[in-house]
């Protein structure tokens, strides 16, 4: 782990610095169109979104990412997923319902 050592150097200066070394670093990798650019089919959804928008619960889009029906990233430790991920598996997937109990019964 490399030392920094900001004694001496101006506050303005510290900041600039800082701003250009977290902008080299999300440069790294990306493509060079920016997210800008990007339709917005392409948008990012986290699960609650996802799952508002399929009308689903949280629960299912969970399910369907680890069935693999639905690819999503990890960014920062959180799954994203593709807007046109997302609209295409909600139109491929049957949804099922399941039968409600009968009122004022306990499951035997």
């Amino acid at each position: 782990m490399q030392t920094i050592i900001t004694q001496g150097v101006a506050y303005q200066q510290l900041l600039d610095d800082m701003r250009a070394m977290i902008r080299h670093e999300m440069t790294q990798g990306q493509p060079a169109v920016g997210m800008a650019q990007q339709p917005a089919a392409d948008e990012l959804l986290t699960v609650q979104q996802a799952a508002e928008l399929l009308d689903v619960c949280v629960a299912t889009v969970h399910e369907w990412k680890r069935r693999g029906v639905l690819a999503f990233r990890k960014i920062g430790g959180r799954a994203y997923l593709s807007q046109a991920d997302v609209l295409a598996a909600g139109s491929r997937e049957q949804r099922t319902t399941k039968p409600s109990r009968p009122k004022g019964k306990k499951p035997a």
